[in-house]
């Protein structure tokens, strides 16, 4: 027999301050353990009175450390997890979180995530234990969704299910103080991509629209404004709202085209997600503005970004538009890939995601090759040449854990 999981919302609380407050309220009188990034490991005391602490070097957790991270936790016999940091941090621990409940459950999704790119929990043979999100970035949603990436060997996969959503999410103001500027537009560009990405599927709640204007609207206008420890707050607050609202509601699973292909630039380049989307959006979005209809939409593609970007000065053709607002906000590229490297991407695109897969069916190796030809790379730099050379990173990083 399986518990009953219902569709929740994450209850979520932001301000100033007030991680500390909320994280004592809700684990009180429970065994906590605080699975940290190890960057921000000082924050670990900061945000509850923990029996376990688990510092993560977010660059190095393959789901072989989300195992061994559950088993840790289970021996511990936790009853809640608090999860500080950024999107890996979080995914982490809700992945743990699962086999604290079900071993057997995180056992079978694990060794599913070898085989295929997206797994979905089967209903879990008893509840999950909570999980409390502290997120120090922002645009990620991880404290607010019901997805979790894990790598492997094979590369970065999609777990899903209502277990993995966090039961609690903590915006706290004070986390985002020190991300430079560009981390935060950063997550602005994620947040309204996620939103420009499920409307290029026709079918959607009959508020879906006019939420997502209204959200995308707000980002464009914080990410153009001066980043004031309250506006950083706002882009939080926003970017958990494209979860929380109807702007997602209804909307064709695997909608967000763009996200795939930066998905595989990312695990071929080992450079970060949102540098890989930065430089192939704008080309994604082409082939949907030229009709063809493996890649999503082009009508409701258009009327969203259409009204989202009335009295901004950014191009109403959703291609230039978004590759006008990337260069507008300084935002990273992913550096120029080798030819192989290009073949590499395309191939796995096709592998995991194309063909006859749900996310991309019908899409090909040459016709991911041909947008990544186009795409905006950032030119290669002579050391970058080197089969040795470091993964690339989001100028100050470190300050508010992962962001990918």
């Amino acid at each position: 027999m399986s518990a009953i999981v219902h569709p929740r919302r994450s209850t979520l609380v932001a301000g100033f301050s007030v991680a500390r407050s909320v994280c004592a309220a809700v684990t009180a009188g429970r065994r906590t353990a605080v699975v940290v990034d190890a960057r921000l490991a000082h924050l670990a005391d900061a945000v509850a009175h923990p029996a376990v602490v688990v510092a993560l070097d977010t660059a190095r957790v393959d789901a072989s450390a989300v195992a061994a991270i559950s088993a840790r936790l289970r021996d511990a016999r936790v009853e809640t997890v608090v999860a500080v940091g950024g999107g890996t941090t979080i995914d982490t621990a809700a992945v743990a979180a699962v086999g604290i409940a079900s071993p057997r459950t995180l056992r079978w999704a694990l060794d599913r995530s070898e085989r295929v790119a997206v797994v979905p929990l089967p209903p879990p043979d008893v509840a999950a234990i909570d999980v409390i999100a502290v997120p120090t970035t922002v645009g990620t949603s991880a404290e607010t969704n019901a997805v979790a990436i894990v790598r492997t060997d094979h590369g970065q996969r999609l777990i899903v299910g209502e277990s993995l959503r966090p039961r609690h999410a903590v915006l706290d103001a004070d986390h985002y103080t020190t991300l430079a500027g560009v981390q935060v537009r950063t997550g602005c560009l994620e947040a309204l991509l996620r939103l420009a990405g499920a409307s290029t599927a026709e079918r959607a709640h009959p508020r879906a629209h006019a939420h997502a204007v209204a959200i995308g609207r707000a980002l464009i206008g914080l990410g153009d404004g001066p980043l004031s420890p309250a506006a950083r707050l706002r882009v939080a607050r926003w970017s958990a709202a494209t979860q929380r609202t109807a702007a997602l509601r209804g909307r064709a699973s695997f909608s967000p085209r763009h996200w795939y292909l930066a998905n595989e630039v990312s695990f071929v380049a080992r450079t970060t997600k949102m540098r890989a989307t930065a430089s192939i959006v704008a080309g994604v979005w082409r082939c949907i503005e030229d009709g063809d209809p493996r890649w999503g939409a082009s009508r409701p593609l258009k009327a969203f970004w259409r009204e989202v970007v009335r009295e901004t000065r950014l191009p109403t053709a959703p291609s230039a538009g978004i590759d006008a607002l990337v260069t507008r906000w300084a935002l990273p590229l992913a550096t120029r890939p080798d030819p192989d490297a290009l073949t590499s991407m395309a191939v796995r695109v096709e592998r995991w995601w194309g063909g006859r897969a749900p996310a991309l069916p019908g899409i090909t190796a040459p016709d991911v090759r041909a947008v990544l030809e186009g795409a905006r790379w950032a030119p290669t730099p002579r050391a970058s040449t080197r089969h040795d050379s470091p993964p690339e990173t989001i100028p100050m990083r470190s300050r508010g854990g992962d962001h990918t």
